[in-house]
C-alpha cells in the first residue's frame, strides 16, 4: 500500500506575499489575476483625435515630415558643420539623402512662409520674403560622412493646407 504524501505547507496569508492564487472549479486552472483594461485606451485616443480635429487645425502628415527633416530650431551646438550635419542626419534618421538643409528659425515663421510672408513662385511653391538662417548638410561618399555649410539664405518651399510640406531650395 502506498502512502499518502503529506501536504504541502500552507503560510498564513498574513505573511504570504502573493494574493492567493484564484482557480476556475469548472476547469480547474489556475486564472490569471485581472489587470489593466487595454480597451480603455481606444476611447482614450479617439478623444483626443476628437478634441485636436476639433481646435480647426488641420493634421498634415506630410507637415511633420518636413518638420523632422529640415526644422531645428534653436540649432544644436556641435563643433562644427561636420559634425552638427552628422549627428543631425544620423539621428533624424535621413542619412539616405544625399543633401539636406536644416531650417533654424520658428515654426511660426516657417508657416508664415506658406501664408502672408511667402510669395508665390508657381504651382503650390512660395519664396520666402526674408532670409533664414540654415545649414546645408552633404554626403561625401570618400569620408562616408557628411559635410555642412551655414548661412542666410531665402527659401522656397511647397506648401500645403497653409503648412510647409516640401523643402525646395535656397536661393
Amino acid at each position: 500500500m502506498e502512502e499518502a504524501e503529506p501536504p504541502p505547507p500552507t503560510l498564513s496569508p498574513s505573511i504570504s506575499p502573493l494574493p492567493p492564487l484564484q482557480v476556475d472549479p469548472v476547469t480547474d486552472t489556475a486564472m490569471a489575476l485581472k489587470g489593466p483594461c487595454p480597451a480603455l485606451l481606444l476611447p482614450l485616443a479617439l478623444l483626443v483625435t476628437c478634441l485636436a480635429l476639433s481646435s480647426g487645425q488641420y493634421w498634415n502628415p506630410l507637415n511633420d515630415i518636413f518638420q523632422r527633416e529640415h526644422v531645428n530650431n534653436p540649432k544644436n551646438k556641435a563643433v562644427n558643420n561636420k559634425v552638427y550635419c552628422n549627428m543631425m542626419m544620423w539621428d533624424r534618421g535621413i542619412f539616405w539623402k544625399y543633401t539636406n538643409t536644416f531650417i533654424h528659425e520658428s515654426l511660426k515663421k516657417i508657416n508664415a512662409i506658406c501664408n502672408a510672408d511667402g510669395i508665390p513662385v508657381g504651382g503650390f511653391k512660395r519664396k520666402s520674403k526674408n532670409s533664414f538662417s540654415i545649414t546645408t548638410c552633404t554626403f561625401n561618399p570618400w569620408t562616408f560622412s557628411f559635410n555642412g555649410l551655414s548661412g542666410k539664405k531665402k527659401i522656397v518651399l511647397s506648401c500645403l493646407n497653409g503648412l510647409p510640406v516640401r523643402f525646395v531650395r535656397h536661393i
